[in-house]
């Protein structure tokens, strides 16, 4: 019996708080496509990937706990007696954390029994300082070897191999009967034994003790190892020894920080980091970022953003990374280069089809992007279940309180998260530390209400939208050519003061200075002296000092006192043919301009020249810089896209009422046979199914989604991508994408005639 089929035969028996129970505590079975019924739940349940993920979460007792119970199976006490799990850890009861495996559906009991699934069933037990059973050891060798040692030991004689190993496993799960054979050993082999019994259970070569392999103590291994059993070393250990049991959270002392100063550099943090992200698309935008061979930013890049935005390499780093994941920017990789030409490298620049999101928007993204990030592929992400875990241990503190002692956080975290494949706990810490205060989620090692929403989704929006509603949306304007803004500017009052000041200083407030120079750039960028005035006295706390207007003025009165023209293309061709483009007049909207014989410059850009220039009847041919010839590019008009908010249905699924559900609908179902609905289908069309429609039959049975057309009840044809299908007689039973829900479809309403190919689940 498999541990799917044994997990389904207990959660039929449980009642809907246990089963919801289960289902909080591994949140992935939940994912979509919902479990139909509970064979699915089982089924789920018992793939490595969600035990693994289940595994990762435990805190220390409960891994300790069930390491225990597998040391009692790989010792043959099968189910694992809840005494011999207690007297293992040298305690009086384990009930409780037996208890909560079971809602994780890792284990379950039986009375005063533990049953264990297989799937964490173990034969190696070195993270305990132990090696093999000594049935495994002994299932390597050979008959006549097991029979000298059976001879050697002083066991009754057996000539079956079966029969030699029962009564070797026998002998050396009897610790006082090992304890007496080792007592004869010489003095030297009992060190040897006693040393590799203290915790190292397997060493590289040949251990010079003849002795120890002759009566079973050591073993060569198939790798040129030598071995301790684990019978052996916990009978050397004494039969008072007992594994490491810490059901106490380790000590710590909480500060009080208090909920408005915590609040209060939530905003700042949360305000800053949007003001980095959006200059950082602002400036991709004008020139998309060169990327390293392995795709990463460089670090030189990273200090020119930050000495541009005024930010720290840390902020940008973290912008630019959440703002990649979240999909406002996107790597580029060029077209290989042409014979002898060295490669451009790739590229890091905005999703052109992408809609900027609002500042509370786009915070929410960048949240949820830093909370559930996408998933590595082949490794875990450790960075990611670190966060998680350090913002739920302190969002159980009051609002305000903190745990500021970064030892006492990092053993904190070992214990509730011991399974986390890192050797590295307070490094972890540092930076998911870090992260969290630049996003606000953690502020002066308090969580604040960002963070706490985190763990309640359907708050986030409403704390979201509060905490960027604190930012100023006023300044105030000195005499000395500066601008202060007390707390966090938004983000139109930052990207004004940007475009016409240098920021010199940020913290609880932040400064501007006005020079020449910085109102120069902004008419540069196109303002007028009017139109500058009238937008800083908009966001003008008061009147704006008279230095300030006199330098505006100063600065448009002098603004163009020198013209630079710009040439936006170059015709080459004959002196003849040249005289005469320039001398048409309906090239007269390019403002040709003789430069050489040869050459004309153009007013317009090279498209607009070529095409000027074809509609006047010439054949002219586009050249880069370089003069290789241009080919057009392809036109690929996509829709723009917009990000939004999850409506309530897309949150997070709640385990009551999907057990409310599985315990109300059959526990299994029939299985969709390959071939069973393209015959079904076949019958709805009299056995006549074109090539097209067999194939999306088969890739329903596969999996991939499909895009059909149902005719609903008044007649009315629907569009649907469906996946999953069940069949139940004449009613196709399928998971609807975008209703995100199941819908039972009858096959005669189902048209594969006008089906689309299948559709991509990515």
């Amino acid at each position: 019996m498999t541990t799917a089929d044994e997990l389904l035969g207990r959660l039929t028996r449980l009642d809907r708080e246990g089963l919801a129970k289960i289902l909080a505590h591994r949140p992935d079975v939940l994912e979509e496509p919902w479990p139909r019924r509970l064979d699915v739940v089982a089924a789920r349940l018992a793939s490595p990937e969600s035990v693994n993920e289940a595994l990762l979460q435990l805190p220390m007792p409960l891994v300790q706990v069930l390491r225990a119970v597998q040391l009692c199976y790989a010792l043959g006490r099968r189910p694992a007696p809840l005494g011999e799990v207690a007297r293992l850890l040298g305690t009086t009861t384990v009930e409780s954390f037996v208890d909560e495996l079971a809602e994780r559906a890792l284990l379950w009991r039986d009375g005063d029994d533990v049953v264990l699934p297989e799937l964490l069933h173990r034969n190696s037990f070195q993270p305990e300082g132990l090696g093999q059973p000594v049935a495994d050891l002994l299932g390597e060798i050979g008959t006549p070897r097991l029979a000298k040692l059976s001879r050697t030991l002083g066991l009754p004689d057996a000539t079956r191999k079966p029969e030699l190993l029962l009564g070797l496993v026998r002998f050396f799960r009897d610790g006082d009967r090992v304890r007496e054979l080792f007592a004869t050993a010489s003095e030297d082999t009992r060190k040897l034994l006693r040393d590799m019994a203290g915790g190292v259970p397997e060493v590289d070569g040949v251990a010079p003790a003849g002795w120890a392999f002759d009566h079973g103590f050591l073993f060569e291994t198939y790798y040129g190892s030598v071995a301790m059993p684990i019978e052996v070393a916990l009978a050397l250990r004494g039969p008072d020894h007992q594994l490491p049991f810490t059901p106490e959270e380790p000590a710590y002392t909480v500060t009080h920080i208090g909920t408005e100063a915590a609040e209060a550099a939530s905003s700042a943090a949360a305000l800053r980091l949007l003001d980095r992200v959006s200059a950082i698309v602002d400036l991709a935008t004008a020139e998309p970022f060169p990327l390293l061979k392995d795709g990463t930013i460089g670090v030189r890049l990273v200090k020119k953003l930050a000495k541009e935005t005024g930010g720290t390499p840390a902020e940008i780093e973290l912008a630019i990374d959440l703002a990649a994941q979240a999909g406002l920017l996107l790597a580029d990789e060029p077209e290989p280069p042409r014979r002898g030409r060295k490669a451009a490298p790739p590229t890091l620049g905005p999703d052109p089809d992408l809609a900027r999101p609002a500042p509370a928007l786009l915070y929410r993204l960048l949240l949820t992007t830093w909370w559930d990030p996408e998933p590595l592929e082949y490794e875990t992400d450790v960075d990611a279940l670190v966060r998680r875990a350090v913002v739920r241990l302190l969002a159980r503190l009051d609002p305000g309180d903190a745990i500021t002692d970064a030892d006492a956080l990092t053993r904190l975290l070992e214990w509730h998260a011991p399974m986390l494949p890192t050797g590295d706990f307070a490094g972890h810490l540092r930076v998911a530390l870090a992260e969290a205060e630049l996003l606000g989620v953690i502020a002066h090692g308090a969580v604040t209400a960002a963070g706490r929403a985190l763990l309640v989704p359907d708050k986030l929006v409403e704390v979201s939208d509060e905490l960027v509603s604190r930012a100023r949306t006023t300044a105030l304007f000195g005499t000395d050519l500066t601008a202060i803004v007390p707390g966090s500017p938004d983000t139109r009052l930052t990207a004004l003061l940007d475009r016409v000041a240098d920021r010199e200083a940020q913290g609880t407030a932040t400064s501007w200075r006005f020079s020449p120079a910085s109102v120069r750039r902004a008419f540069d960028q196109g303002a007028t002296a009017a139109e500058l005035l009238d937008d800083l006295g908009a966001i003008a706390a008061g009147e704006l000092p008279q230095p300030l207007v006199y330098l505006v003025n100063d600065v448009a009165r002098r603004h163009g006192e020198a013209q630079v023209l710009d040439v936006a293309s170059v015709v080459v061709g004959e002196p003849a043919l040249l005289a005469e483009l320039a001398a048409h007049r309906k090239l007269a909207k390019l403002g040709l301009r003789a430069v050489a014989p040869t050459v004309l410059t153009s007013t317009v850009d090279a498209s607009g020249t070529m095409e000027a220039l074809r509609g006047a009847g010439y054949a002219p041919t586009h050249h880069a810089a370089d003069g290789t010839v241009v080919l057009p590019a392809r036109d690929q008009a996509a829709p723009a896209t917009t990000v939004y908010d999850p409506e309530p249905g897309e949150l997070a699924a709640d385990p009551a009422e999907h057990a409310a559900r599985l315990l109300a609908a059959p526990a299994s179902g029939p299985a969709l046979l390959r071939g069973q609905l393209a015959r079904a289908m076949s019958d709805r069309y009299a056995g006549r199914l074109t090539p097209k429609q067999q194939q999306l039959c088969w890739q329903l049975e596969a999996g991939i989604p499909v895009d059909v057309v149902y005719h609903e009840d008044d007649g009315e044809p629907v569009r649907l991508v469906i996946a999953y299908p069940e069949l139940d007689g004449d009613v196709l039973d399928v998971w609807s994408l975008e209703d995100r829900a199941y819908r039972r479809l009858e096959l005669a309403r189902i048209d594969l005639a006008q089906a689309s190919t299948a559709v991509s689940l990515a």
